[in-house]
Parts: structure tokens; sequence; C-alpha cells
């Protein structure tokens, strides 16, 4: 019960959301009414394919949720006509095809949180639709359609009369951020402007130290708990890694300003005008990208360049290993990260400065799918797990045909997780969440005794559930359960809701312990819940695909190599991203700092590879037919082993102890910076930075 209290019922306030439950009320309750006023069966329906589309959204952005919605409902449609002339045709066709369709259904995660939603929804459909049999293509058509119909009056109001934007309070927290360090910038500008003596330059030094230094670490760390918030909602997916990114960029940022202030306090030889020209580069830097950040919108990166080599140019007279410039470079590196960040071509890692993808979109659909065609993919064994669970399942329920039994299955599917540790949390949520959920079920039969008091019933249990569907699993199951009790009931006017609440609970029970049953017994996945091995592992394997792609630049390697390479970079972050899920549900591990470093390494990682492909194409397209190399070959060997000797810094210090990773001065590039190789490289470079920064806060 321990577990159970932590996991299952544990409440996040900031994901309390009353407009989500108001919207996702409206679009199912208002169906459930028209049937119990009209009395037309099909109307329920069309309620179910807008209650299961509502949960299929997984709450990511419009152009990132739509797809995914519609997806379902077409292929919502399409199996309830499939499985419901399958089931006429006899269970030797049907359990076999439901099997296969839910393997891939549950396969589906590979593309994320909102392909692991609607995959796991159209896993639910499939059983429902399966118990139903279709006598013919008429009736099949006729049932499809009226799912699909619910689906689109679904997509419709939550899209499109009532939108909801779901990313826009994380990227306020992230823009204060950068406001917060433009804030102490201006401050710190306005004390060398003011020419003090020593004692009053002193005071006001201190004040800075304590109100913008504090005040700082409070902005960020309020940011990185959001941040998490909406890891925990939205997934590992690009938003999220832009996020951190971001968040990231301005911590190391805001701890080369607070060294850049020791420094200018202790009276180093800086011309007192020229550092507040740096300063006033850099706040108004720091302001646009927090603008940007809020809005959303790309950012001018040709002025923000001009604005960054302004300031190096500033301090290219101090020596080049002076404190002073490191830190400005510092600053002014992760700043350019974070612009670049929020410009619309970099929405999404391997593209080139145009917003044109680097991948095909073929490849873009199916490179997930050959990365996780492994045994060692943790999505294509719960695939497998989960398409042969049902397969017995299904045979043994089918069968019987009591009433309620689809609800086994169902329990089973959605309890059933890739690792052992989240398929026993979900296992007590679920039972848990689905008793609590019976009790209130019961306690409202004796106060709806018609049908229509019955759908009335339902918009504030909808309103309650959604609501509650992001504070609390366990309670959003507890508002659930009296809802498709309630529906069912409709479907079934005369049942007993006690009756239906004690099978439901009892189907629960079964179908938990038989979903834990599965993950002992097939493929057994208890391990410990670290990631720091995965971080590693990940880290060697984005390392050896940049060595890869620099060694196929100098025709020291060919492309099977560096494909078998890129292959490896996809296992190794779906790994890390398996660990990193597991981790963000333990609570002790989220507020962990490893937890955060290991996520910011994840994105970065994601980058690399992104840009790896992106630098493999450059160099191809500008080699053709023998034209010179934008970049000089002994300066793609110096860079070669660069990013070597990186790798080894960054994989050999040890986190646990080392406060800072040092590593060695970049190559020199003598090309211009809008030119695709040597912004390739000059990426990559910063990621690889971002890492060492992130690497000493990895802890055990």
């Amino acid at each position: 019960m321990t577990a159970l209290k932590r996991s299952s019922f544990a409440l996040d306030f900031a994901a309390f959301s009353v407009q989500e439950g108001v919207r996702a009320g409206l679009s199912v309750a208002a169906l459930v009414v028209l049937h119990a006023w009209f009395d037309f069966p099909l109307i329920l329906l069309t309620a179910l394919g807008a209650l299961l589309t509502c949960l299929a959204d997984a709450g990511t952005p419009g152009r990132e949720r739509l797809p995914a919605l519609f997806a379902f409902a077409v292929l919502g449609a399409a199996i309830g006509v499939i499985f419901g002339l399958a089931r006429a045709q006899g269970l030797y066709l049907a359990i076999p095809l439901a099997g296969i369709a839910i393997f891939m259904t549950s396969f589906a995660r590979i593309y994320g949180p909102a392909g692991m939603q609607v995959g796991n929804l159209l896993s639910v459909w499939i059983v429902l639709a399966i118990d139903v049999p279709q006598p013919s293509l008429h009736t099949a058509l006729i049932s499809g359609g009226m799912f699909f119909l619910g689906s689109l009056w679904a997509i419709f109001l939550t899209s499109v009369i009532w939108r909801i934007q779901t990313t826009l309070p994380f990227r306020h927290v992230i823009g204060d951020c950068y406001r917060s360090l433009a804030g102490m910038t201006q401050d710190m500008r306005e004390i060398l402007a003011g020419r003090l003596d020593s004692a009053a330059a002193a005071a006001r030094w201190e004040q800075n130290a304590r109100v913008f230094r504090g005040g700082g670490r409070v902005v960020i760390e309020t940011a990185r708990t959001n941040v998490m918030t909406l890891a925990r909602t939205h997934g590992s997916g690009p938003r999220v890694a832009r996020a951190w990114l971001r968040l990231e960029a301005a911590d190391q940022a805001f701890s080369a300003l607070s060294g850049m202030a020791d420094l200018l306090e202790a009276g180093r030889r800086v011309n007192p005008a020229r550092a507040g020209r740096i300063l006033r580069h850099l706040r108004n830097d720091m302001l646009s990208i927090a603008h940007n950040i809020d809005t959303d919108e790309g950012i001018d990166l040709p002025r923000l360049t001009k604005s960054l080599n302004g300031v190096r140019g500033y301090i290219a007279e101090l020596d080049p290993y002076d404190p002073l410039r490191k830190l400005v470079e510092t600053i002014a590196e992760r700043l350019f990260v974070a612009a670049s960040l929020t410009a619309p071509e970099n929405l999404n890692p391997g593209t080139f400065t145009d917003g044109r993808s680097a991948l095909p979109w073929p490849q873009r659909v199916l490179g997930p799918i050959h990365s996780n065609l492994n045994r060692t993919s943790s999505h294509l064994r719960h695939a497998g797990m989960a398409g042969l669970a049902a397969l017995l399942c299904l045979s043994y329920t089918l069968q019987n045909e009591h009433e309620y039994e689809r609800w086994l299955t169902i329990t089973l599917l959605m309890t059933m997780q890739p690792h052992f540790s989240l398929t026993w949390q979900r296992m007590l949520e679920r039972i848990g969440g689905t008793v609590l959920g019976g009790l209130i079920a019961s306690a409202l039969s004796l106060f709806l005794h018609t049908p229509l008091t019955v759908s009335l019933a339902m918009f504030p249990l909808a309103v309650i559930a959604f609501t509650l569907r992001k504070v609390s699993f366990g309670l959003f199951l507890s508002a659930l359960t009296p809802m498709v009790i309630l529906l069912v009931e409709s479907s079934a006017p005369g049942a007993s809701e006690i009756n239906i609440a004690l099978m439901r609970a009892l189907y629960t029970i079964i179908g938990g312990v038989l979903a834990l049953v599965c993950s002992l017994a097939l493929w057994p996945g208890r391990q410990p819940q670290r990631a720091l091995s995965e971080v590693r592992a990940a880290i060697a394997a984005h390392a050896k695909v940049v060595d890869t792609t620099l060694a196929l630049i100098l025709g020291e390697s060919d492309l099977a190599d560096w494909d078998s390479c890129r292959r490896q970079c996809g296992m190794t972050s779906n790994m890390l991203e398996s660990a990193l899920s597991r981790s963000l549900l333990e609570p002790r591990l989220i507020s962990g700092a490893h937890v955060n470093a290991a996520l910011t390494i994840d994105a970065a990682l994601r980058r690399i590879m992104g840009r790896s492909t992106v630098l493999r194409v450059s160099w191809a397209a500008a080699t053709t037919e023998g034209r010179q190399p934008p970049v000089p070959v002994e300066t793609i060997r110096q860079w070669r082993q660069w990013c070597a000797d990186c790798a080894t810094r960054v994989l050999s210090e040890n986190p646990q102890r080392a406060t800072e990773i040092n590593l060695p001065p970049r190559p020199t590039l003598d090309a211009p910076a809008d030119e695709p190789v040597s912004d390739s490289l000059r990426r990559i470079a910063r990621q690889i930075e971002l890492i060492a920064g992130a690497m000493p806060k990895l802890r055990s």
C-alpha cells in the first residue's frame, strides 16, 4: 500500500486543468444525453468513439496532436469494420488477427508518447470491437462510421472550437530564466557605469549577488520542476528535449555570469566602457531569446549572431586563456544554443538551415521501426509480450462469452509495461482506482434511477475524470470507473450498477495479476532504476557515429558502417529514454539531479545524431564533381581527434566525484558560419560541451 500511495495518488496540482475536463466532458456527455433523449443505441457507439479519442489525446501541441488523433479516428473506424466481420466469420480468424493487430498497436510506442497513447487505445478498441459480431458489411460500415463520427466530434471540439495551449506555461518559465539572466546582466552594467568608490561598489556587488544569484537559482529550479511536469505529461518528445536544452543552457550561462561578476568585482584590468558594451549586447540577446521562447517563434539568427560576434570581438585582445574571456565565450555559446533552438528549422533534429528535413519521409517513418527490430529493444519485447498475452486471454474469454470478461483483457493490456517495475506500479494503480471508482458508482446508483439522470450524471463525472487525468492517475481511474459503469448501464438498461462494479473490480484484479505474471514469465524486466549506464552507453554510441561520420568524410569508412552506427544510436537512445521514463515515475529518482542531467544529455545526443546526418549529406553535396572541400581535410582530421578526446574525457571522468570536465580547446575552423559543414561541426561541438557540463550533475 505504500507504493500505491506513493505512485498512484500522489498529487501534481501543476497539471490540474478544469478547461480540459469541461472540454472532454462536453464531447462525451452530450452524445450520451442524445442517446437517452432519442433512444438511438448507435449514438452510444459514437460516444465511445469520442471517449476513446479524448483518452488517446496525449496533450501534445496542435501540430503534433492532430495527425495522431486523425490516425486514431481512421484506424478506429477500420478496426470496427474488420474485427466485427472477422468475429462473425469465427474465432479461428478473429483471435489470431487480434493478436497480430495488438502487437502492432503496442509497437506504436516507438513513435513517442502520442504513438503510445494512440496504440494503447486502439488495443482497447480491438478488444471491444471483436466482442460484437457484424453480420454484414453494411452493418459493419455503419458501426465503423458511427465510431468515426464520434472521433471527429471529439477532435473538432478539442482542437478547433476549444483549443488549449498545453505548453504555454512551460515556455513562460523557461523565458523567465533568460529574463532573470538579463536582469542580473543589467544590474552588473549599472554597477560598472556608476563608477562608485570601493566601499559603495563592494556593497552593490554584494547586493547583486544576494538578489540575482539567489533569485536566479530559484527561477531556474522552479523552471526545472515545471519542465519535469512537462516530461511526465508529454514524454521525452522534441518539445521536452528543447525545454531541457534551453534550461541547461540557461543554467550554464548563469554559472558563467556569476563567475564574470566575481572577476569584475575583483577589479580585473577590464575597460569599464568595453565591459558595459559586452553586458549590453548580452542583455539584449537574453531578452530576445526570452521573448521568442514565450511566443514560440523563430529568432533573427543573423542579427543575434552578429551581436554575439561583436561580444567576441570585444574580448579578442585578451589572452586566450584569460578566465574572463573563457566565461564570456561560454555565455555567448550557451545563448547561441538557446537561440538556435527557437528557430523554426530547429523544431526537430536533422534539418537543414532552410527548414527542410535532412531525412526523407519514408526514413522518418521506417527509421524507428528498423532501429527497434532487435531483440534488445524494450519496445519490441513489450509488443511481443502484449500480442501473445492478448492472444491467450482472448482465446479464453471469447470462448466463455461472459458479459464483462472483456475488462480482463483490457486491464491486462493497459497494465502490462515494458519493465516489471512499471507493471507492478500500474497494477496497483488500476486496482486501487477501480475499487474506489466502483464504490463511487455503487453510491451513485442509490440516486440515479432513470436513463436521463444517468446520462446527465456523465457530464460531471467526465469533467472530474479529465480534470484529474494528469494530476493523479489513481484518482483519474477512480473518476473514470463510475463513468464507464454508467455508460455500460446506459447500453444495457436494468443491469445492476453494484453487480457491474463488482465484476469490473474482479476482472481488474485478475487482469492486473495476469499482467504481473506475464511480465515475470515472458520477458522479465526487473533491473535497477539507474540511468547512468544507459547514459554512458548512449554517449559511447553517439561518439562512435560522429567518429564514423568524419571517417566517412575522410574516406576511411563506408556507408554500411555509418548506417550500423546510426542504428546503434537509435537503440541506445531508446534504452536511455526507457530508463528515464521509469525514473520519472519514481518520486525518489525524480528529485535527483541525475535525472535532470540525463534528460539534458539525452536531448543533446538526439541533436548530435541529427546533425551528424546533416554533416554527412552536406559534405557529399559540397564535394560532388570534384569540387574543393568547404573545410580542409586536415581540419576534419583535427576535429575527429578533438571529438574522440572529448568522448574519452566525458566517459572516463567519474561523475560522482568530478566537479567539472575539462575539454580540450576546439580546433581552429576558418570557414563561414553559414557554411553547412562548418555549421554542423560547430553545432556538434556545442552539444558536446553541453553534455560535458551536465555529466558532473549525475548522481547515483
